[in-house]
């Protein structure tokens, strides 16, 4: 492994400054300051906001009396801001402040799961505070790793992970075949995020209204080991209140071939990611250039 270069220290020492401060306020103050943050990256940073845009224009076909593209993209910073406000103080979510602040709905879902004794292979997106989503499951109970993709900064990504571990979340990399289906072997659950650019290792499936190259190690995963895949959203209701939403099972069928049967499966959890999407759109992360590989 290199060395940490200047700039990766300077990044370190940004964001781990960052973390301490924002651990130091109310959770309103820092859910506020977060939103404040998302703020002034998307209107005075303008980080990535013509991508945002683009894509709220394209993608989105909306009432033209709703939200224009550029308020949408404001809020959905803001909103990404607030989950990294969310992130930063995971280590002080416990369970009295879950059942205060966030609803619950499709529990009996992983419960089933469990009981059927194969796992899940929980599924969402980079939507919502999803970091928060896995320290509540993990609060409550459930046997959660994460799949985490590999940062360029690793010293940033050694916090990031500490933040998970500290609220009881064990972390998986994408390369660790081996360690990923033993967790589901062991009854427990492996949460991941499929929802952005594949590049050529991904199969292209209809998202919001184009073929978009998706990571289906989800599906992979659900075919090797029989496993079912979840899907689970987290959706703001207010400053510092959430609700969750655990969908029904998918199941894979292994009547058809085993390229068909991966195809279908990653199908069905990005058109549960794209239905949160479009009801949600200011929860989404449309910086990223979700389309750039050409399926052809």
């Amino acid at each position: 492994m290199k060395s940490p270069t200047v700039q990766d220290r300077l990044e370190y020492l940004g964001v781990i400054s960052f973390v301490r401060g924002i651990r130091l306020v109310p959770d309103w103050m820092a859910v506020r300051l977060g939103g404040l943050l998302g703020r002034v990256a998307f209107d005075l940073l303008r980080i990535r906001r013509c991508v945002t845009v683009a894509n709220l224009r394209t993608r989105l076909g909306r009432d033209p009396t709703g939200p224009d593209a550029v308020t949408l993209g404001r809020s959905a910073y803001m909103n990404f801001g607030r989950a990294i406000a969310e992130f930063a103080r995971l280590p002080s979510i416990d369970l009295p402040y879950i059942r205060s602040h966030i609803r619950m709905e499709g529990l009996t879902h992983l419960d089933r799961a469990l009981e059927e004794g194969k796992g899940a292979v929980l599924v969402t997106g980079h939507f919502g505070s999803w970091e928060l989503m896995g320290c509540a499951l993990v609060r409550l109970g459930y046997p959660l790793a994460f799949m985490v993709g590999v940062q360029r900064n690793r010293l940033v990504q050694g916090l990031m992970n500490r933040l998970r571990g500290e609220c009881g979340i064990s972390v998986i990399e994408p390369t660790s075949l081996l360690e990923t289906t033993r967790v589901l072997r062991d009854n427990r659950f492996i949460a991941m995020l499929s929802d952005q650019d594949a590049g050529r290792h991904g199969v292209f499936v209809d998202f919001l209204g184009e073929p978009a190259s998706t990571h289906a190690g989800a599906a992979r995963l659900a075919l090797l080991t029989g496993a079912p895949v979840i899907t689970g959203f987290i959706i703001r209701t207010g400053v510092t209140r959430h609700r969750i939403v655990i969908e029904a099972p998918i199941h894979i069928d292994r009547s058809m071939g085993r390229g068909e049967s991966v195809r279908r499966v990653t199908q069905a959890y990005t058109a549960s990611i794209e239905a949160y999407v479009r009801r949600h759109p200011d929860h989404w992360l449309w910086a990223h250039r979700r389309w750039k590989s050409d399926p052809r």
